[in-house]
């Protein structure tokens, strides 16, 4: 009967020990299956947390190649294929009313950063916005982007005042609620794009992420949206600039050759101008637009002092500042012809020097004794007024591919040096100079350009 019992004890013991151990395994079997619910649950996170970042990016594009033949027969090659622009325009919207936009320029031989801009939106008002880093100059057809443009290049007097068009510096953005009005105003290093040369032909404003001077430059602009129905609308306003770059020089030469300022190495330069826009655009005839902006004001490029000669004492001749007057306006018409195809014409003019006409080209009026700072600022072909007439016509295969057709016909002011008059003149001294041939006739600058762009 003892025999028994210890048995059957043995057996519930047995018994007892076989299910805890499967107990046991259970438990361990489901463990290892939570840790690996949970491994995988925070490799999905990590994987929606890298996916939201990812979905917060956009990327754009375009790239236009070209073939481009130049009648001057100056430039050589005179015809030749070519990759105008290639650029990836990437967009990140770190959060709600921040945003960071970075613009790569990838042509061959000259990779550069064209944008590359931080926005902070305001969140109260939903009508202020501040821009810091590189961007865009605040001007109608600097902003306007180069694959919409209806003409292959911008107008003279665009490209004159605003070279490369992006500036380094600030900008608030204003743009309230229910009102079609936009004001801009930007500080920005000024110096963007310029050259500034010594007395050795070396460019001293080569670094593009660091200002020449201690001067920062203020840019302004305003627009206002009319709706005229069922008509089409009409946007209007103006911007001006207001500037100076530092003296290299001890005199300032105005545009009329005659006017001489003294200044200190340091001095402001003065460099100003304001202009008015519109842009109309009509709901007829399969839709039309005109559009056109006028600006003024006085421009100026920087000097040198005269630099001693190495192992010598005597000064060479220096540059002196130079200011001048200037005046140039655009003028467009644009016509779509169906729904695939586009005409534009573009009137394109740029007088550099409104005080200097043709006739005076090549002509010094000023006198004056300190010959080494003024013998290189005599008028030339760079005071002659520019006409340019642009046409283009657009075939749009869909809306990301675009091949275009451009010709330019470009006039220079009628000049007044001899053999290169379009009437007879007579110079200061009694000299008489008979007509002959304007400048334009002897070297042509019409340019031929096929352009296909494709956009991403």
């Amino acid at each position: 009967m003892k025999r028994l019992s210890l048995i059957t004890l043995m057996l519930i013991s047995a018994m007892f020990y076989k299910v805890n151990a499967q107990e046991t395994t259970t438990t361990e079997k489901l463990t290892e299956v939570n840790d690996k619910i949970n491994g995988l649950t925070e490799r999905l996170a990590t994987a929606e947390s890298d996916l939201s970042k990812l979905t917060k990016i956009k990327v754009s594009g375009y790239i236009q190649a070209q073939y481009q033949y130049f009648e001057n027969p100056s430039i050589q090659p005179n015809n030749y294929f070519s990759l105008r622009r290639a650029r990836v325009k990437f967009t990140y919207e770190m959060t709600d009313g921040v945003k960071f936009v970075l613009t790569p320029e990838f042509v061959p031989g000259n990779l550069s950063v064209k944008d590359a801009y931080v926005v902070i939106n305001d969140r109260w008002t939903k009508a202020f916005s501040i821009w810091a880093g590189k961007f865009n100059r605040p001007n109608y057809e600097v902003e306007y982007s180069s694959s919409s443009r209806e003409l292959a290049e911008r107008s003279t007097v665009i490209r004159t005042l605003y070279p490369g068009e992006r500036a380094i510096g600030a900008k608030l953005e204003y743009n309230p609620v229910n009102v079609p009005f936009h004001f801009q105003l930007a500080l920005l290093n000024g110096a963007d794009g310029i050259m500034i040369y010594n007395a050795s032909g070396t460019n001293l404003n080569t670094t593009e992420n660091k200002d020449f001077d201690n001067y920062k430059d203020i840019m302004v602009r305003a627009t206002y949206n009319l709706q005229l129905g069922n008509f089409g609308g009409l946007d209007f306003g103006a911007h001006g600039y207001f500037g100076s770059l530092k003296s290299n020089a001890q005199k300032t030469l105005s545009s009329d050759y005659s006017t001489i300022e003294d200044v200190q190495f340091g001095d402001a330069v003065k460099r100003n101008w304001v202009g008015g826009e519109f842009q109309l655009f009509a709901d007829i005839l399969g839709g039309l637009s005109v559009k056109g902006e006028y600006i003024a004001g006085k421009n100026a490029s920087i000097g040198y002092s005269p630099v001693a000669a190495v192992g010598t004492t005597a000064a060479i001749p220096g540059v002196a500042n130079f200011r001048n007057n200037f005046a140039g306006y655009y003028l467009y018409f644009i016509k779509n012809l169906g729904k695939k195809n586009q005409f534009a014409f573009r009137y394109d003019y740029y007088d550099p020097n409104t005080d200097i006409t043709g006739k005076d080209v090549t002509i010094a009026k000023y006198t004056s004794a300190d010959a080494t700072t003024l013998k290189n600022r005599v008028s030339g072909k760079s005071d002659l007024a520019i006409s340019t007439f642009g046409f283009a016509l657009h075939h749009y295969f869909d809306d990301n591919l675009r091949i275009s057709l451009n010709y330019d016909i470009v006039q220079n002011e009628k000049v007044g040096s001899a053999g290169l008059l379009t009437e007879d003149y007579t110079k200061a001294d009694g000299t008489k100079v008979l007509k002959g041939l304007d400048y334009s006739n002897v070297i042509s600058q019409n340019l031929l350009t096929l352009r296909i762009q494709a956009k991403f």
